[in-house]
């Protein structure tokens, strides 16, 4: 087997392993029925990973010393969050944050 072909097998093998475990817990989960308290704790899990995502994008790990503020992201949170609060929709925050970011750095 050629080079080329191992490597088309192997992403085809991680794109149906990625879309079998993203997509079988909205099959296997579509058909069950919540108690209401459940749904009102899940709708808190989106804004959770957003925001843990954020913070760690924030943070640069300095070795063993600790972490320390990378600017340039928070530049950018700090519009970006203004429009997330103003649109309350997650894909117009993301494709916000990504344009906005790609201007500063292509500014500086």
């Amino acid at each position: 087997m050629s080079i080329s072909m191992y490597l088309v097998l192997i992403i085809l093998g991680c794109f149906i392993l990625t879309w079998v475990i993203r997509v079988s817990p909205f099959a296997f989960l579509s058909k069950v029925e919540f108690p209401k308290s459940v749904i009102k704790w899940l709708q808190y899990v989106p804004v959770c990973l957003f925001t843990a995502l954020i913070v760690e994008g924030m943070l640069n790990q300095e070795g063993h010393s600790g972490f320390t503020f990378n600017y340039e992201s928070i530049f950018v949170a700090i519009p970006t969050l203004m429009i997330a609060l103003i649109s309350r929709s997650l894909t117009i925050s993301v494709i916000a944050g990504m344009f906005i970011m790609a201007i500063v750095r292509l500014v500086f």
